[in-house]
């Protein structure tokens, strides 16, 4: 089927897109975890050798306060006082040492539990910032010495130092550790992030395919059903349409299209509705000449048989003299429908020209349209008709044949008047205006008489068909001509004032109905001139 070939192909297309995008995906980010020249061994030997710098930084520092304990626990002045047990002399000696040792917190000399003298800076350790390193040393023994008297003097210095350095020692530390566990594990991780980094893509993919077949579907099955809508065209079906949903190029081709089939199917009604009235026209002809022939004789007769009468019957007189006049009355009414008849199978084809519909309009308001009053019902006096136009002064184009024009809007009027007459009343109004609706200009004739029934509507503007009761049906038929001739359509409604609204639409200059038209009638036109030539050369 056309819809699962189209929307194959479409999802085909976007899934390889796709496709291509993961590949070209996956393998860049292979290359950059594989090129990440920061987890490499030389970088981590570096790490381990500042580290180990660091480490001996801190070890160094605390063996110099190890250091500077023991020489101040050396000091022979030191060791004297505290043998002496002179408290007043190991203070002023503890005194005189403590500056030359800016990293000392407090300094004292002890015997067991017990002070002898100290000496401090003044304030206590700050934890949150300095860690402390007590260092003790005995006054006159050897360090190390395990027989040490628990009384024996000894040195205590308490020293500090910023706790920065061993903060930054830990972090450090830390720093080295993750780094070795990150450099450990990072094959595993980086197969981790490809697979994830796939999987990812691979969803993407996936709704990708989804979004492509609801599109591809979209698309597919609107083309399915232009074709399908193109095949029924072709079989000759115009009355088919499409969907015109939409803001893309395939709504934009379904309105085409749709536009296109109403042309043609306008077209084709207007060249079957000009065929069935040329059919008509011949048939009028033919009725008028056979009704025609044979009036003069009848009425000749009747009055030759009145006339050569000469006797004195008065009641036989009286028959002679109502048969003259019925057969006088009779042949007038037979003569006016032949002669309507005649009008209808003599009316010419519009030759078209583009024109202003709305100029056109105007100077029939400033003229008599209407000069023949219809005489009322029963003898009754015609009524008065007023005729008004409501036109707009902007220009209206439409290929218009202002004679052929002239003589419908007669019609119509006349039409409106019949009506009006029909009621018996003494005054009517038929109103003319004028606006444009899309490509075509809109002429709408209302009047306020009886109206059009419903029913007969859509008849009304056939031959032979009338709602007065003395009408022929020929006036508004050959409106209907006039109009289809102009490429435009005429319709029966029911009008704002009360009574009927006839509604011609013509087709502005530009459009493609307009141009259809003007190419039809200069086809016709050309087809005549070849038949009348064929026949003037035959009867030559």
């Amino acid at each position: 089927m056309a819809t699962g070939r189209i929307a194959r192909r479409l999802t085909a297309a976007i899934a390889l897109t796709a496709l291509v995008q993961l590949m070209f995906a996956v393998y860049f980010s292979r290359s950059l975890l594989r090129n990440d020249e920061f987890f490499t061994p030389e970088v981590g030997e570096r790490l381990d050798q500042a580290l180990g710098l660091y480490q001996e930084l801190a070890r160094a520092e605390k063996s110099a306060m190890r250091s500077e304990a023991a020489a101040m626990a050396e000091r022979h002045d030191l060791v004297a006082a505290a043998s002496d047990k002179d408290p007043a002399a190991l203070h002023r000696i503890l005194t005189e040492i403590f500056p030359k040792h800016p990293s000392l917190v407090s300094l004292s000399v002890v015997r067991g539990d017990r002070r002898i003298a100290s000496v401090d800076r003044g304030r206590p350790v700050e934890e949150a910032k300095e860690n402390s390193l007590e260092v003790r040393r005995s006054l006159g023994r050897d360090v190390d010495d395990e027989d040490e008297d628990d009384d024996a003097p000894a040195l205590v210095a308490v020293f500090a130092a910023d706790r920065a350095r061993t903060d930054g020692l830990e972090d450090m530390s830390q720093f080295v550790d993750i780094y070795k566990n990150v450099a450990a594990r990072r094959k595993n991780d980086q197969r981790t992030y490809v697979l994830a980094f796939a999987a990812a893509l691979c969803v993407s993919i996936v709704g990708s395919v989804g979004v492509g077949i609801l599109l591809a579907r979209s698309v597919s099955s609107r083309v399915v059903r232009l074709a399908d809508a193109t095949r029924r065209v072709g079989a000759g079906d115009l009355s088919i349409r499409v969907a015109e949903s939409g803001v893309d190029e395939v709504s934009d081709l379904a309105r085409a299209f749709n536009r296109m089939l109403a042309e043609i199917e306008a077209t084709r009604a207007r060249i079957e509705y000009l065929q069935r009235i040329g059919a008509w026209q011949e048939m009028a002809r033919r009725l008028a000449h056979e009704i025609k022939n044979p009036l003069t004789p009848i009425q000749l007769a009747v009055e030759e048989v009145h006339e050569r009468y000469g006797g004195d019957d008065p009641s036989y007189r009286r028959l002679l003299d109502a048969t003259l006049e019925v057969v006088e009355a009779e042949v007038g009414t037979l003569r006016r429908l032949v002669g309507e008849f005649s009008d209808f199978a003599r009316l010419p084809q519009a030759i078209l020209a583009p024109g202003d519909l709305a100029a056109f309009l105007h100077e029939q308001a400033g003229q008599s349209l209407f000069t023949e009053e219809p005489e009322g019902k029963d003898g009754a006096p015609a009524p008065h008709i007023t005729v008004v136009f409501d036109v707009p002064e902007k220009e209206a184009r439409v290929n218009l044949d202002k004679q052929m024009f002239r003589r419908a809007l007669i019609n119509l009027i006349r039409n409106s008047a019949q009506a009006i007459r029909d009621q018996a009343r003494p005054d009517g109004k038929v109103k003319i205006s004028l606006h444009r609706s899309g490509d075509f200009w809109v002429i709408d004739v209302d009047d306020d008489g009886p109206g059009i029934p419903a029913e007969s509507r859509e008849r009304i503007f056939d031959p032979y068909v009338t709602t007065k009761h003395d009408g022929t049906g020929l006036g508004l038929a050959i409106v209907k001509k006039v109009v289809v001739e102009h490429g435009g359509i005429i319709s029966a409604h029911e009008s704002p004032l009360g009574g009927a609204r006839v509604r011609v639409t013509i087709p502005a200059v530009g459009s493609a109905l307009a141009t259809a038209v003007l190419e039809a009638d200069a086809r016709a036109a050309e087809a005549a001139t070849a038949h009348k030539a064929q026949v003037e050369q035959e009867s030559a």
